[in-house]
């Protein structure tokens, strides 16, 4: 195994060590595994001439935040477990000392049309914290498949890319505001309230209690926020509140039963095992791993 990465060009310094643990490269696409030893607070600016698209499998240490400049007003924004960041733009990064596990991805183009999708800034900024379950899974298996190859496992992985790619494209060009212009019934401000009820304290809203403040039925409802969002409102809200959750839990105050109830879970014990199913830790195994 070449130890250099093949994806991008990493900084060899005392701070920042990179192993490269697995890779299967196809045309178009490099996916390798990579394991960080860092030493000490961290930042960079992440640039290279082809998009990468990358994983976290263990949490990113300290409290990672980043921006794209002046594309993005506001600063800094926290960095999810999923990031993309597209061809030619200059992410500037912070993070903490510790270890991570990554599984990322470097790819020419889109996948379809040999260009890069034009990102608007609200696309720009949903890249930093790509929250599709899709993706997420899809990268996750073709991890396995690096980590632990088995039969035909470049072209298993090489099927799971055009997934992973496809999944990217739709999340992108709805973060970009698109979906508005495909989508009859649901408009940007009625997704937009549908988020800030979404995100209220407590437990969230029902599917029939959305669908009669948007004015629709039950199954239109059902049928044109699945369209709009490639997902049903019962696993988009799950991933909703897991990513609030994370947020909180990169804090030292709030204790993990108030999050629960925060974050719309009937009980600790429930919150716990949906935090786990969706991230693979426990809520204090992840904070402990954010606070040291």
């Amino acid at each position: 195994m070449n130890p250099v990465s093949q994806v991008y060009d990493l900084p060899v310094t005392p701070a920042m060590e990179c192993t490269v643990k697995g890779r299967i490269a196809l045309p178009g696409v490099v996916m390798e595994l990579h394991h960080y030893r860092f030493r000490g607070q961290q930042g960079a600016i992440f640039s290279s001439p082809r998009s990468f698209l990358d994983l976290a499998l263990s949490p990113r240490p300290g409290q990672p935040c980043g921006g794209y400049g002046g594309m993005i007003e506001g600063g800094a924004n926290a960095l999810g477990d999923v990031l993309f960041v597209p061809a030619g733009s200059e992410l500037h990064t912070k993070w903490g000392e510790g270890e991570q596990t990554s599984i990322c991805c470097g790819f020419d183009g889109s996948g379809f049309d040999n260009d890069e999708p034009d990102l608007s800034c609200d696309a720009l900024q949903a890249s930093l914290d790509v929250r599709s379950p899709a993706v997420r899974d899809a990268l996750r298996r073709i991890a396995s498949e690096i980590a632990q190859p088995g039969f035909c496992s470049e072209i298993l992985a090489q099927a799971i890319w055009v997934q992973t790619a496809i999944e990217l494209q739709r999340y992108l060009r709805f973060s970009g505001g698109e979906g508005e212009m495909r989508v009859s019934g649901l408009s940007r401000s009625k997704l937009q309230y549908i988020n800030e009820r979404i995100e209220q304290p407590g437990k969230p809203p029902s599917v029939a209690e959305l669908a009669a403040e948007c004015g629709l039925s039950t199954r239109h409802f059902f049928r044109q926020f699945k369209t709009a969002t490639g997902q049903t409102l019962t696993s988009y809200v799950t991933d909703r509140k897991i990513g609030r959750a994370k947020q909180l839990l990169r804090q030292p105050g709030p204790a993990i039963k108030v999050i629960a109830w925060d974050c719309g879970f009937d009980s600790a014990a429930a919150f716990s095992a949906a935090f786990r199913k969706a991230t693979g830790f426990t809520p204090r195994q992840f904070r402990e791993a954010m606070l040291h």
